[in-house]
C-alpha cells in the first residue's frame, strides 16, 4: 500500500460517509422514475459528484464537451472501473447499457434498475436484439445513452477490442457518436490501478483500495463527435476506439514532455486538485451550473 496512504481509520470514515451516501441514493431512487428528466439529470450528476467527493476523487477534463440539444448521442468509452459510470454522470447525465451482473450488486444495482440502467444479457442473441430496438428509439427521442464497447474492463493502460453490435442503434437512429476517454491518476498525474476493476477484484475489494487510495483523479477526454449516418458498424467501431486510444497516447506523450527537466512550468490542462479537480466536484467551492 502507498506510504501516504490514510490511515486506516480515516479510510473507515470515508465508508461511513459512502454508506450513509448510498442510503441518500435509495431514497433518491424511490421517486426518480416519477420526476421529469431536467429534474433527474440535475440529481443524477449532483449525487454523483458527491460520490466522487467522498472518494477523493477529482475531475480534469480535456477537449470540447458534446452539446445536449435535442438529438440523442451515443457516447462511448473505454471501460476501467465501475465508477467509470459516475465519471460521467458527473460531466454529462446519460442512460448507460450495463452488464446484467450489476443488477445483483447490493445497493448499486438496485439504484442503477431505478436510475434507468439498461441491462443486457450478453451471452442471449435474442436478448441483444431487443436492446438495440430500444436503445434505437430512446436515441430518436433525443436520448444520451452510455456504452462501453470493450464489453470488459482493463487496467487502463491500453484500449481493448471495440464491439460493434451495440453502436448499430446510432446508426439507425441517425445520431452522433461521441467517443471518450478515460484514464485514472494519482495526484502526481502518473497512471494509477487503484480504480482498475479487473480479474478477480470484487467489488467490496475494489471500493475498499480506493478508499485507502489518498488522492485520485479521473481524467475525461472528449474527442471529436462522429456521424453516424450511413455509417458501417464496424467501421465506426474502429474510428471510435482509434479516437479513444489517441486521446489516452497523448496524454501520455503530454505527462512525460511535462515531467522532463526544460519544463519550467505545468500547463493548466494539469492543475492540481486543490484547484481545477476541487472545484468541479464541490458545489460548496463553486457553483456549477445545472
Amino acid at each position: 500500500m502507498d506510504k501516504h496512504s490514510p490511515h486506516i481509520l480515516l479510510s473507515a470514515f470515508r465508508g461511513g460517509r459512502l454508506a450513509l451516501h448510498l442510503v441518500h441514493g435509495v431514497l433518491l431512487a424511490i421517486i426518480y422514475p416519477n420526476l421529469k428528466q431536467t429534474r433527474q439529470h440535475r440529481i443524477l450528476k449532483a449525487w454523483s459528484r458527491q460520490l466522487l467527493s467522498i472518494l477523493n476523487i477529482g475531475i480534469q477534463i480535456e477537449g470540447q464537451q458534446p452539446a445536449r440539444g435535442e438529438s440523442g448521442c451515443l457516447i462511448v468509452a473505454n471501460h476501467v472501473s465501475w465508477l467509470d459510470i459516475f465519471v460521467l454522470n458527473a460531466i454529462h447525465p446519460a442512460l448507460f447499457i450495463a452488464k446484467s451482473e450489476v443488477r445483483n450488486w447490493p445497493v448499486i444495482g438496485w439504484i442503477s434498475r431505478r436510475s434507468g440502467t439498461i441491462f443486457i444479457e450478453r451471452a442471449m442473441r435474442q436478448d441483444a436484439s431487443k436492446i438495440k430496438q430500444r436503445v434505437s428509439l430512446l436515441l430518436k427521442q433525443g436520448a444520451c445513452i452510455g456504452l462501453f464497447p470493450e464489453g470488459t474492463t482493463t487496467d487502463g493502460t491500453q484500449v481493448g477490442h471495440f464491439h460493434s453490435a451495440l453502436i448499430q442503434p446510432a446508426i439507425d437512429a441517425g445520431v452522433r457518436l461521441c467517443p471518450i476517454a478515460l484514464r485514472y491518476q494519482n495526484e502526481d498525474g502518473y497512471l494509477s490501478s487503484a480504480a482498475a476493476f479487473t480479474g478477480d477484484t470484487t467489488l467490496a475489494q475494489s471500493i475498499w483500495q480506493i478508499l485507502r487510495c489518498p488522492q485520485l483523479n479521473a481524467l475525461v477526454v472528449f474527442t471529436p463527435a462522429l456521424l453516424a449516418v450511413n455509417e458501417n458498424r464496424r467501421v465506426l467501431a474502429r474510428t471510435a476506439q482509434t479516437a479513444i486510444a489517441q486521446g489516452l497516447q497523448n496524454v501520455g506523450i503530454t505527462r512525460q514532455a511535462i515531467t522532463q527537466p526544460a519544463a519550467s512550468a505545468v500547463p493548466q490542462t494539469m492543475l492540481s486538485s486543490q484547484s481545477a479537480y476541487a472545484l468541479l466536484i464541490n458545489p460548496a467551492l463553486n457553483q456549477l451550473p445545472k
